[in-house]
């Protein structure tokens, strides 16, 4: 009886979607995903990275089990010195939604740590349920982040994670 009244708990508790195994078709490929690539040059940098990066895979299942969405465009550029940002954009149908921008400027594995480095931010947005617009965006990052300008942040988790990932592309 016991394991029965576990997997009901289960999907009350979290929908079918918490018994699907996460699998790479499942955050790279099928209508459900949570990361959607706007290009196909961003597409190959999420499947190398997935497949690559045993971090990054393990920022794109995060995000695949929470209530964001994120969205990946490579940009021709970005102000000043940035080469990839986290924008908020307006909360829907009880889903919060991000896009990440990327400059794309070095070789793969360089853009490959730019998008963990966002995906962390994603994450770290995930994880605060109170982050819902631009301005619960900027309450969090005055509570977590390193300012590096107005209305510019960063934090240590994601740059620990852009050197992670970087690191495990290229052993």
């Amino acid at each position: 009886m016991l394991p029965f009244a576990t997997l009901l708990l289960s999907v009350v508790m979290f929908g079918p979607a918490a018994l699907e195994p996460i699998t790479e078709t499942s955050v790279l490929d099928a209508p459900t995903r949570h990361i959607r690539a706007m290009q196909g040059s961003t597409r190959t940098l999420l499947r190398r990275g997935y497949r690559e990066s045993p971090s990054f895979a393990a920022l794109v299942k995060r995000l695949q089990r929470s209530d964001v969405y994120v969205y990946v465009e490579q940009v021709d550029r970005l102000p000043g010195a940035l080469e990839g940002r986290l924008m908020m954009l307006p909360r829907a149908h009880e889903h919060r939604y991000v896009r990440i921008q990327l400059a794309m400027h070095g070789a793969p594995e360089d853009c490959i740590a730019v998008l963990g480095h966002e995906l962390q931010h994603a994450v770290e947005v995930a994880e605060a349920e109170d982050v819902f617009d631009e301005a619960g965006m900027n309450r969090l990052y005055q509570r977590i982040g390193i300012r590096g300008g107005e209305h510019l942040y960063d934090t240590a988790a994601a740059q620990q994670m852009g050197r992670t990932v970087r690191r495990e592309l290229v052993s």
